[in-house]
């Protein structure tokens, strides 16, 4: 194996795997904002229907 065709394989594997990890953690960065809008949801319903 010639040393330019590891180098390929070495960059496709860190960009590989950058790219799980940047996916990831969008994954965890839109549960959040759901669990966010989930609480405010859930506090502004009360809200509306009791009043204050």
């Amino acid at each position: 194996m010639d040393d330019d065709e590891q180098i390929a394989r070495g960059m496709a594997r860190g960009v590989a795997r950058h790219e799980a990890a940047r996916a990831d953690a969008q994954g965890r960065q839109l549960l959040g904002c759901l669990l966010l809008f989930a609480v405010f949801v859930g506090g502004f319903i009360p809200l509306v229907t009791y009043g204050s």
